[in-house]
């Protein structure tokens, strides 16, 4: 199946697949693989474990952090408070057409007491107030800013 711009998904035989790397023409070939998102894993990897513990004790107080991923679950407990309320100050999903930030032509802008008035909704209602998901990909520029 052609793709674009001269790229292709080939589908064969495993056993077939060293014979396909020989042609000239083969700039890349990549098998299949399972995408998953492993918040555990992914602590240990980015260090974040040993400096929440030990003598270090960092939980980013008063930080603000700028996180370019693939969406959010604003719902998440990570993103929230104890009270919870949200823990974003700013969320720009660039995947909703309709209030981009100043300077920009794309995405929505949600603030905090929008996100908090969806955390107090029941769903579906809530998408309907902050519509913004992380439904299983990678994208767009969300804001996770300062931890009251």
């Amino acid at each position: 199946m052609e793709l674009f711009d001269k790229y292709a998904i080939i589908i064969i035989p495993e056993n077939l697949v060293n014979i396909l790397a020989e042609y000239e023409e083969m700039e890349f070939i990549e098998k299949p693989k399972r995408i998953s998102f492993e918040v555990n894993q992914e602590r240990l990897v980015s260090c974040i474990n040993p400096v929440q513990s030990g003598v270090y004790n960092l939980f980013g107080e008063g930080v603000y952090a700028g996180i370019i991923d693939s969406g959010i679950d604003y719902s998440h407990p990570d993103f929230r408070n104890e009270d919870g309320t949200t823990r974003m100050a700013v969320l720009w999903d660039q995947t909703i057409a309709g209030n981009p930030p100043q300077g920009y032509d794309i995405g929505t802008v949600n603030i905090r007491e929008q996100i908090n008035e969806a955390l107090a909704a029941p769903m579906p209602q809530r998408m309907d107030i902050v519509p913004s998901s992380n439904s299983g990909g990678h994208g767009t520029y969300v804001w996770c800013l300062k931890n009251n």
